[in-house]
């Protein structure tokens, strides 16, 4: 029941801001979610079930902040993770050439996700976004770590603080998780939030260990 609820928000969202795109759309749902945990699930690694968390229709009215994509964007994905020529063709409708390699992780979505392979071995992610402001001009952002419960993760954010002088205003940070000991089928799992003191972007951010 999720799909059919949230593409009825998502209509919602555009009548109040017919010129957001799709991406902005979906950006403002999730990072104005509501944070689920594990112990509302009963299962201890679940953030692929519950994603984003709880939507909230009002607050993704107004998300401060948003992550923007666009058809360019998504070529760069999936040239990274390797889909031919004529795959690409089938998908965009032209003819795509990849140039180079794009990390997949370093797509512009609204979470941050990775998967490490080796349980003993240490790790060390670096996440690179864009955001749009949508909020208020003169505005300054702060980033907030908060860890899930059982991870075990270190998180730095370059620049910290994102200062928005006009609306429609774009800006760069970088997220660098670094870890180890993570175990087979396991993840550890925070949350980056930039707060004005109004709004509160939140982005979940997952590393996952691929083992048997």
């Amino acid at each position: 029941m999720a799909c059919p609820h949230v593409a009825g928000l998502a209509a919602y969202v555009k009548t109040f801001h017919p010129d957001w795109s799709p991406s902005m759309i979906q950006s403002a749902i999730m990072t104005t979610a509501w944070p689920m945990n594990a112990s509302e699930t009963g299962y201890a690694s679940t953030e692929f079930a519950y994603g984003a968390g709880h939507v909230d229709p009002i607050a993704a009215l107004n998300p401060g902040l948003v992550y923007e994509l666009d058809k360019a964007d998504h070529i760069d994905f999936l040239c990274g993770l390797n889909y031919t020529s004529k795959s690409l063709k089938l998908i965009t409708g032209e003819a795509v050439t990849c140039t180079g390699k794009t990390l997949q992780r370093n797509l512009n979505y609204p979470s941050m996700s990775a998967k490490h392979s080796g349980s003993k071995t240490s790790f060390t992610m670096v996440f690179n976004r864009t955001v749009t402001n949508l909020g208020t001009p003169n505005s300054t952002y702060k980033s907030k770590i908060v860890l899930n419960q059982g991870s075990k993760l270190s998180v730095n954010v370059t620049p910290s603080v994102l200062s928005m002088k006009s609306v429609n205003e774009k800006q760069s940070f970088t997220v660098t998780v670094s870890g180890s000991n993570l175990g087979p089928k396991l993840t550890f799992s925070a949350s980056l939030i930039w707060s004005d003191g109004t709004h509160n972007v939140r982005s979940p951010i997952v590393v996952y260990n691929v083992g048997n």
